[in-house]
């Protein structure tokens, strides 16, 4: 007779940054992991078992019939309650970050662990962009907790127990090369320090929002001139999209054929900012490239804007090379926007290219300190907050440190 299948809860925790650690720090790092899943468990009232291991993450698999609307609060609950006691007894080299998959479905035993759709959508999603920018873009957040649609809409959303929905944004999980893609839930722990999602659902640009590409650089009606952005199209559309309401927005867009190639930039500039608040990097990304296409000079407005969110969604896709080639073409037509700076120095310091980060971030706060040319004071206070946050985030860089091209002179 073969092995019995069963629908259950799969809960995934990982690591950051397990693999940058010496081996004996591995190890610590291993332990710490598998004290705070075990702790977490008995506290939610769950078996304290782990049902599969990797180097760096675990897999809890509850009983078929608990309720889901009370333990998956109660586990995400006592994670950051067993992660903040973990913590206090390491020393800061030795502490944990970690990232939760949640998922259900079926589940089949074998011979080397289970097996099911639920399974592999769980390890995806903990692999996936989203959840890995998460914990950089919170630096103060010691958990990220990322949960499939359909779990989000079956108990998060319905308000069970300590977990809100407001808490979650939306994204969409895609890894390449695994052909795998799907709507998911982000959660951390702690927002203090990072951007903040423009409502329950949806999110803003990575680095906080539109209001961000309105900064030094970025050519805006605001500032007046030959090079001011032009009023944009589709006001309605565009007025969802600041209230968080992406999808109404996508809505009325469908709604509104275009009549004319203007038009029709207009509607791919706001569509593909929809999309990207949506988590659908790979659709905007293609909007964008037709809206700089159609424009012929890829650098006069809505170029800019167009570019430093192009650049953007090839980051939270995971190409790393496309992103870094889109905003330094950018750099090298508008040598004032901030937001290039700032996002480069951001995509070097995860790549741990530190040198490198440092120039372009240092180079952003010389602009956003000097003459602000109109820009309200609210957009660069932003701007040099996160200037200010990624270099504080770099490691000590030694003097002899070269590991790349930086900022061209």
């Amino acid at each position: 007779m073969g092995a019995r299948s069963r629908r259950s809860l799969c809960a995934g925790l990982d690591i950051k940054g397990w693999s940058r650690r010496l081996v004996p720090e591995q190890i610590r790092a291993q332990q710490a992991l598998v004290s705070v899943a075990l702790a977490a468990c008995r506290e939610a009232g769950l078996p304290e078992r782990i049902v599969q291991s990797s180097g760096d993450g675990v897999l809890i698999m509850p009983p078929s019939d608990i309720d889901e609307s009370a333990v998956i609060p109660a586990l995400v609950a006592e994670l950051e309650v067993a992660l903040r006691q973990e913590n206090r007894l390491l020393a800061e080299a030795a502490r944990i970050r970690l990232r939760l998959a949640l998922t259900s479905g079926l589940v089949t035993p074998g011979p080397a662990g289970f097996n099911g759709t639920a399974v592999i959508d769980c390890f995806r999603l903990l692999d996936s962009p989203p959840v890995k920018a998460a914990l950089e873009d919170f630096p103060r957040a010691q958990l990220a907790v990322i949960v499939s649609d359909h779990l989000f809409q079956d108990v998060i959303r319905n308000g069970f127990r300590s977990l809100r929905a407001e808490d979650f944004w939306r994204v969409r999980s895609t890894v390449a090369g695994k052909g795998f893609s799907m709507d998911a839930w982000l959660y951390v722990s702690d927002r203090t320090g990072g951007p903040v999602p423009t409502s329950s659902g949806s999110t803003g640009a990575p680095d906080g929002g539109p209001d961000t590409e309105r900064g030094i650089g970025a050519d805006t009606g605001r500032r007046g001139g030959a090079d001011a952005e032009p009023p944009r199209r589709f006001p309605d559309a565009w007025a969802l999209l600041e209230q968080g309401r992406a999808e109404e927005a996508m809505r009325l867009l469908d709604e509104v054929p275009p009549d004319d190639r203007e038009a029709w930039a207009a509607l791919l500039d706001v569509r593909a900012e929809a999309l990207m608040r949506l988590g659908e990097y790979e659709r905007a990304a293609l909007d964008l490239e037709e809206l700089l296409g159609l424009r012929g000079d890829p650098v006069s407005p809505p170029g800019p804007r167009a570019l430093l969110r192009l650049g953007r969604c090839h980051a939270a896709l995971g190409a790393v090379q496309e992103a870094r080639q889109t905003w330094t073409f950018l750099l090298e037509h508008r040598p004032s926007s901030v937001e290039a700076y700032l996002e480069l120095g951001r995509l070097e310091r995860r790549a741990g290219r530190a040198a490198t980060a440092q120039n372009y971030l240092v180079e952003g706060l010389r602009l956003v300190r000097g003459e602000p040319r109109g820009v309200e004071p609210a957009v660069a206070d932003r701007l040099l907050d996160g200037l200010l946050r990624e270099l504080s985030a770099l490691p000590v860089i030694d003097d002899g440190e070269d590991d790349g091209a930086g900022v061209a002179e």
